[in-house]
């Protein structure tokens, strides 16, 4: 199989399955913000934000570690997931007994305690389970990994739907989501030991001394990432309270949905990336400019059309008690498609062993929204956390621009921005004067008038081209 077959094939399984997980997700949330209004989808929105954050320690970016190394060299793979996994195992039962000292410290309401403790254990053992997981991306057999995904989000959100129909509350709400990452954990194990590679769970000393040089960069890399994307939610919760908190989130999580094709696309890229590194550098210059192309035709038109029709999204998803939502959603979308080209630059300065960069980049952007987000919140609330996303990419964004051009290859931003600028600004006009209309045709119009724009702009390529033939078998 080619190696554009092969990028293509592994995108559609993982972006098939992250749709069809990040949607009945969002039905959850929509189940959610409609049964407990602004200020139970707060609690929510806080409990399971600090929970993922806190539950990176039982990863610390070690399945990426796994994926870059094994897709090079798959006769390590036993050693590394027996290996990550028994130390992760021990690092969450230490984590887990101090969360109890943590969350006394920051006072929480008992309810509220309660229902991070849960959420902290779902994260913790999916985390586990994604360690587990990268044994499927190494081989670059993303189905399994994306079918596992699908069976955890199918459970979590069916029961979750159930037991707030019957009126259970949050705690219950919590625990469906506990099931759903024990399905995970052990169908991960049962599916790896019998596909693929029978996990080593024996700790070797030459490999700990190993770790301990490689994790901290992508456990930090990590650990930022989740801080600077969830501490707007925490900081709200803290000083505006859980109105504030759910209005800013219900937002943001319609827009942070719309990435499933840039995570799904990189997540395929990945192992791709770290094996041209090694064999054909000039390959993977082209693999990357191309990316970064993609994403750029892609991402601004969800910018602009998101922003004309920010209202008319909120009310017909949360209802009219959510509206002041619509204001945060046209400023956070435009965080989002910067997002879609940090996906590019930061999984490939990782896949070309510069993690240290995406670390201090990553690092630097915690710094900025810490700081913003105190600055802003107090008096400008969650509009001002909404334009505080946008700085933060944008500053990542910078600094990993600047590495990846200066160690890989310089992209004309420029010149790549000015065609899908074009079809952008020309599918905002239609779709202004098509907003009293059904929202699904809007939609439908919108896709015809931009792709039309750019084929008139003559924005595609020959190798645009080849490269479809070659996903699709002809010559």
């Amino acid at each position: 199989m080619s190696t554009s077959r092969r990028i293509f094939k592994n995108t559609a399984v993982l972006a098939s399955a992250d749709i069809f997980s990040r949607l009945i997700r969002f039905a959850l949330a929509i189940a959610i913000a409609r049964t407990l209004g602004p200020a139970g989808y707060g609690i929510y929105a806080f409990a399971f934000s600090f929970a993922e954050v806190y539950g990176v320690l039982s990863d610390f970016g070690m399945s990426n570690l796994i994926v870059r190394d094994t897709s090079r060299e798959k006769k390590y793979l036993a050693r590394y997931v027996g290996n990550i996994v028994l130390i992760e195992t021990v690092i969450s039962a230490i984590a887990y007994g101090s969360l109890f000292l943590l969350v006394g410290l920051m006072d929480l309401p008992q309810d509220k305690a309660v229902i991070v403790y849960i959420a902290v254990l779902a994260y913790m053992l999916t985390a586990l389970a994604q360690i587990v997981r990268a044994t499927f991306k190494a081989h670059e057999k993303m189905e399994y990994d994306a079918t596992l995904n699908v069976i955890q989000q199918s459970v979590t959100v069916v029961l979750g739907i159930i037991v707030l129909y019957f009126g259970y509350g949050l705690f219950a709400l919590a625990l469906a989501f506990v099931v759903g990452a024990m399905i995970n954990l052990t169908a991960s194990l049962a599916l790896a030991s019998a596909k693929f590679v029978r996990p080593k769970f024996r700790l070797e000393r030459r490999f700990l001394t190993y770790l301990l040089k490689e994790a901290p960069s992508f456990g930090l890399i990590v650990l930022f990432t989740l801080i600077y994307y969830k501490i707007s939610t925490l900081l709200l919760s803290f000083i505006q309270g859980d109105a504030a908190t759910g209005w800013f989130n219900a937002a943001y999580t319609m827009a942070a949905s719309l990435t499933f094709l840039p995570a799904a696309f990189m997540g395929a890229l990945f192992p791709v990336i770290s094996i041209l590194h090694v064999s054909s550098r000039d390959l993977a210059k082209i693999v990357y400019n191309e990316s970064f192309r993609y994403m750029v035709i892609l991402g601004l038109p969800l910018a602009f059309g998101t922003t004309v029709l920010a209202d008319k999204v909120i009310d017909i998803t949360y209802g009219s008690q959510f509206y002041n939502s619509a204001a945060v959603l046209r400023i956070v979308i435009w965080s989002v498609s910067l997002l879609f080209l940090n996906f590019v630059l930061t999984t490939t300065l990782t896949s070309i062993n510069m993690q240290r960069v995406v670390m201090y980049a990553t690092g630097l952007g915690v710094a900025v929204n810490i700081i913003l987000n105190l600055l802003v919140i107090p008096t400008f609330s969650y509009i001002g956390a909404s334009y505080v996303m946008v700085a933060t990419e944008l500053t990542t964004f910078s600094i990993c621009f600047y590495y990846a051009s200066k160690n890989l290859c310089f992209i004309q931003v420029q010149r790549l921005v000015l065609k899908p600028l074009i079809g952008s600004f020309v599918l905002a006009v239609v779709v202004y004067y098509l907003r009293p209309i059904n929202i699904f045709i809007i939609v439908g119009v919108a896709v015809w008038v931009y792709f039309a724009t750019l084929i008139a702009l003559r924005t595609f390529t020959k190798q645009d081209v080849n490269v479809i033939k070659s996903i699709l078998g002809r010559t």
